[in-house]
């Protein structure tokens, strides 16, 4: 998916069905589409198949026990970039998930939508 008149497809990756309406919520407040949210490793992955890729992603880095790691190389793959939303320390994420954008929770709308404006250049967003 392509962004539009600044518009941007946003995939969220969260297991908490509170915390996924809340990101999706201002996400969309602020203009852009959702796609998912998904919950698990498997739903995002198949989400991210085919046409369906997002200009930027927000995934949660602790699903359940699973680690969403397989997603995020996914991502990587598809050239998609991400950040994390966790309540995890950046230093107890670093072994896996390298230098990647985080926003902490409980989520602020400052902090994603900030870090989404940050993230946007790199996929060729406003």
């Amino acid at each position: 998916m392509t962004e539009t008149h600044g518009k941007l497809a946003i995939f969220v990756l969260e297991d908490e069905f509170i915390i996924a309406d809340e990101i999706a919520s201002i996400l969309e407040d602020a203009g852009h589409s959702v796609i998912g949210p998904a919950a698990t490793v498997e739903a995002a992955l198949a989400r991210l198949q085919g046409d369906a890729v997002p200009d930027v992603a927000i995934i949660d880095a602790n699903l359940r026990g699973d680690s969403s790691l397989p997603v995020a190389e996914r991502l990587r793959e598809l050239k998609v970039p991400f950040c994390l939303c966790t309540g995890y320390r950046s230093n107890d994420l670093t072994s896996e998930f390298g230098e990647v954008a985080m926003v902490q929770k409980p989520v602020s709308p400052r902090a994603i939508l900030e870090t989404i404006r940050k993230l946007a250049p790199v996929a060729g967003g406003a």
